[in-house]
């Protein structure tokens, strides 16, 4: 699997700037993680990626064709092969063999 920290790198400096700007009562309690992610099993290996979301919606048709009131919402995520920060492959090296 790619060495590649840079999420963890990129969440600690958000998380640090943003801790920064709170009174310095309330940064002992202060949380940053990053949405969408998951935790992705291949092989013995387990991984935790952040997934990009992708939201839709539509307005579903009725028998007479008519289209319902209410529009239809949903969201998938997408894994990504790269890093966006470092471009590095995020798959495993076996499998670009």
């Amino acid at each position: 699997m790619s060495e590649c920290k840079c999420f963890d790198v990129m969440l600690e400096k958000v998380a640090e700037n943003l801790r920064e700007q709170l009174p310095a009562n309330e940064r002992e309690s202060f949380e940053a993680q990053w949405d969408n992610q998951a935790f992705v099993i291949e092989g013995d290996a387990m991984t935790k990626k952040v997934g990009l979301p992708v939201s839709y919606e539509y307005q579903k048709r009725k028998k007479s064709g008519e289209p319902h009131k209410s529009r239809t919402k949903g969201d998938v995520k997408m894994m990504m092969n790269y890093c966006p920060f470092c471009g590095e492959s995020l798959k495993k090296k076996a499998e670009a063999a």
